[in-house]
């Protein structure tokens, strides 16, 4: 078992009580994604299961660095891209991929695929539950291709 956060102190907590490795990424700048797939990927030749969950709902509209929209970035895109960064480990190993999602994704999700990044009329609670959607459908993708 690894343990990923993005809070240095917190996760360390949690592996030390573990008694497990742990790494640190902030999902809202997409290097430290890539960061953490090249140290997954030397820590970790096999993976059974890959947990991604993040889940935040945040207030006003914020653009990352990356540019996108923050809520879409953290809850999905970051997931999505260390997803397909281990993918060939993830195939080799057989691994189980679970995301978790939300009711939001059913009650207030509206995605609107010429407004990814819910530049118009934005929510925090439409936002976060589109990111949510976003990975459910991407796991069905998932499962479709490679199950």
């Amino acid at each position: 078992m690894v343990v990923v956060g993005r809070s240095a102190a917190k996760t360390k907590a949690v592996a030390d009580e573990l008694g497990v490795h742990c790494f640190v990424a902030d999902f809202a700048h997409l290097h430290q994604v890539h960061t953490l797939a090249a140290q997954l990927a030397d820590h970790c030749p096999r993976i059974d299961v890959l947990v991604n969950n993040a889940g935040a709902i945040l207030g006003d509209r914020h653009v990352t660095a990356d540019g996108f929209e923050e809520t879409f970035q953290v809850n999905y895109l970051a997931p999505f891209l260390l997803t397909n960064l281990l993918l060939d480990t993830l195939l080799a190993s057989q691994a189980l991929v679970l995301q978790t999602s939300s009711n939001a994704a059913r009650l207030s999700a509206r995605v609107d695929l010429d407004d990814l990044d819910n530049a118009r009329n934005y929510s925090p609670v439409r936002a976060y539950g589109n990111a949510k959607l976003e990975l459910v459908l991407f796991t069905r993708e998932l499962h479709d291709r490679y199950h």
